[in-house]
């Protein structure tokens, strides 16, 4: 999966998918249960506001597509929402989420790019 890479962290980077449009790729393999990162900021203004109103998903939480077989698994701690590798994932794969398992919080209709697969 090379492209034109828009961003990088140490554990990913969004590159082009082979699912949809961009995606966030492991930088360098990742063990079942380690964070990768936090998907959504400021949890808590989303949970008051009940509707989708305000964008604050990072860019990991931007950059993550959707799999019915995920390999990463959304968990709210701390007024954020991490993001955990629910498997191994080696170099080079993506990193998906089920959308589906998102909290309730989130608006599914009105996230950008959101797609049943």
């Amino acid at each position: 999966m090379k492209g034109n890479i828009k961003f990088t962290d140490e554990k990913y980077k969004v590159d082009k998918s082979s699912i949809h449009g961009l995606g966030a790729i492991a930088s360098n393999p990742i063990k079942k249960g380690e964070l990768i990162g936090s998907a959504v900021d400021k949890e808590e203004s989303l949970k008051q506001m009940g509707t989708y109103q305000e964008d604050t998903r990072t860019i990991l939480g931007k950059s993550m597509n959707h799999q019915n077989s995920e390999n990463a698994i959304q968990k709210s701690e701390n007024g954020a929402l991490n993001v955990y590798a629910k498997s191994n994932i080696e170099e080079g794969d993506e990193i998906t989420v089920n959308y589906n398992n998102a909290p309730e919080y989130i608006d599914k209709r009105s996230v950008k790019d959101y797609k049943e697969i």
